[in-house]
């Protein structure tokens, strides 16, 4: 008879672990897919399960990584803001006149339609953690901190009229929120468009007034 304790014990496997079938879904691709589903469906209906079918993997794959829905959502809003601070930071600290890299910003967010931001949050508060809010709302505070320290500095150098810098950035990523609206953004009114008109306006108000500073 075999002796059975010469046998070498087989590793363990972490639970829900993706079998191994080609190349595993990794945390990112996971991310990057569920991200796009909630900013386009907001978060009631999306579920663990539609990311998997959209990443084209079980919904094991998708739970080895993400517990649940709620941290699911938390890590995909998180990867989102990321990556939305890092593409403005490189175009509001490049070059051009301030108005121009507005311009860029807005253009760039405004391609990509999506649910508003607040809707959504209100929609997924129900099934967050206190802490999961938090650590969102500190995502979201970093890009309005980001473009609150740009228009400081272009009031800093006498560019652009005093006024709240926070509130500033505040108005700005609202007035792009007219992304969704078919009766503005259409066929006739492109985003580019759009995006031209919302900068002027925004900067209507932020000019020198040349009255007052001749």
């Amino acid at each position: 008879m075999e002796d059975t304790h010469l046998q070498p014990t087989p590793p363990k496997r972490r639970p829900g672990r993706p079998k191994s079938t080609g190349t595993p879904p990794t945390m990112g691709q996971i991310l990057r897919t569920a991200s796009q589903l909630f900013m386009e469906q907001g978060f009631e209906k999306v579920s663990l399960e539609s990311v998997a079918q959209a990443c084209g993997v079980t919904k094991a794959s998708v739970y080895y990584y993400f517990s649940n829905k709620a941290v699911l959502f938390t890590e995909s809003l998180l990867f989102v803001l990321k990556i939305a601070h890092d593409q403005t930071a490189l175009i509001v600290n490049g070059s051009g006149t301030l108005k121009e890299r507005l311009l860029v910003v807005a253009s760039r967010h405004m391609r990509n339609a999506h649910i508003d931001f607040e809707t959504m949050m209100r929609e997924a508060a129900p099934g967050l953690t206190e802490e999961q809010v938090t650590a969102i709302r500190d995502g979201e505070g970093a890009l309005h901190r980001l473009l609150s320290a740009v228009f400081q500095q272009a009031m800093d150098k006498g560019e652009i009229e005093h006024a709240n810098p926070i509130l500033l950035s505040h108005v700005f990523t609202a007035m792009m929120t007219v992304r969704n609206r078919k009766e503005i953004v259409n066929d006739l009114q492109t985003v580019e468009q759009t995006a031209s008109e919302i900068v002027q306006l925004l900067w209507d108000g932020l000019a020198l007034r040349r009255d007052l500073h001749s």
